[in-house]
């Protein structure tokens, strides 16, 4: 197999996308059913995510393939840490309450971020952390991957509060069901334009890249960056349209969950998958 053959590299993102999603979720509902709790998988999210580190440091010091898969794979790794640490609500703010209704313009915003921060404060500083470890490395595709996800979440967070009609998740876990009150469903956002405007244009950018790219790790890594984007822009025009992924991810969780997905709510999808405020 060509693992630089661009047609592969998108087969293989996107399969990535689909299991790695999945199994995060499936992990983190197995929470909710009481057969393991946060105890028993953090300290296994944390070896994924120490191992996610260990293939980043790995493939940003190969200029070949094989780096710029192992750097993009173990961001993910590190990524799916602070999934599961922010949906099994080991990880999340100092406010654990839901939003009181009074609360509107700069008071809101604040209180939302007060019951996220914390896990918005740990992203950043693994964010750092990796920059000061790779950045003088020759393959940063690794890096990249992390800067897309940690940037598209941000961009999925801001039009849930500002205005995203479809963003309520019934497979949402109950721990954290009270960030529900903080989403604003009445409305979509102008802002959605202008995130939209500048996640194409990013997608065409990666585009154009690997088209031009000469070098196999850079295809790979323009391609695997490229499928990614497509990805999260897929995920925003699901928060604002009247649509359903469920089957994706049906195998991932529990009855309960399937059967409140069947009566027409939008269920949790790929890197924005808690879909917070």
């Amino acid at each position: 197999m060509e693992v630089a053959n661009p047609v592969i590299i998108v087969l293989i993102a996107i399969m990535v996308w689909w299991l790695s999603t999945g199994l995060v979720l499936a992990m983190v509902h197995r929470t909710e059913r009481g057969n393991w709790g946060p105890a028993q998988v953090m300290p296994l999210m944390t070896l994924f995510g120490v191992a996610g580190i260990g293939l980043m440091w790995i493939g940003a010091q190969q200029m070949t393939s094989f780096g710029s898969y192992a750097g993009f794979f173990g961001a993910l790794l590190v990524w799916a840490w602070h999934e599961a640490a922010f949906l099994t609500g080991v990880l999340m703010g100092s406010r654990s309450g839901e939003c009181p209704p009074a609360l509107s313009g700069v008071a809101r915003f604040r209180a939302a971020w007060q019951a996220i921060c914390d896990h918005e404060i740990a992203i950043l500083i693994t964010g750092l952390g990796l920059w000061v470890l790779l950045a003088d490395s020759p393959n940063l595709f690794g890096l990249a991957a992390f800067g897309l996800l940690w940037g598209m979440r941000i961009s999925a967070k801001l039009l849930i509060f500002f205005g995203a009609p479809n963003a309520v998740s019934e497979l949402m876990p109950s721990r954290i069901a009270h960030l529900k009150s903080y989403f604003k469903t009445d409305r979509l956002t102008p802002l959605f334009y202008l995130l939209m405007a500048g996640a194409v244009g990013l997608f065409v950018l990666l585009v154009i890249a690997a088209i031009e790219a000469t070098q196999d790790h850079a295809v790979v890594g323009h391609c695997l960056l490229a499928t990614f984007m497509a990805l999260a822009i897929l995920e925003h025009l699901v928060l604002v349209l009247p649509v359903s992924d469920t089957a994706l991810w049906r195998w991932a969780v529990p009855g309960g969950a399937k059967d409140r997905a069947k009566q027409g709510r939008t269920p949790i999808i790929g890197r924005t998958a808690d879909k917070q405020p």
